[in-house]
């Protein structure tokens, strides 16, 4: 899958909405109910992609993962935050 781009070398934290239940892909601002069961990798460029971004992080339950720590599937209560990947100088 090469829109995805999780090899930053910056590891960087975002810390999970208390708030909001369920298993969703927090994209933009917005929460994007995801589907327990769903391939993670093609729910987090499907969801990237329909958001407009082309290169992006992935955030599971507050922490930045890579495409090779990423779970097989989306389980229950899972939170995942999409951010912009952005390229210094270009």
């Amino acid at each position: 899958m090469t829109d995805q781009v999780w090899n930053g070398s910056e590891q960087f934290r975002s810390e999970p909405r208390p708030d909001d239940g369920g298993t969703y892909i927090r994209v933009n601002g917005s929460n994007v109910p995801v589907a327990i069961g769903t391939s993670f990798g093609v729910a987090a460029t499907e969801t990237a992609k329909n958001a407009g971004l082309g290169k992006f992080r992935v955030f599971l339950d507050g922490n930045e993962i890579k495409p090779a720590d990423a779970p097989d599937t989306i389980t229950e209560g899972m939170n995942l935050e999409l951010r912009p990947y952005d390229v210094a100088g270009v």
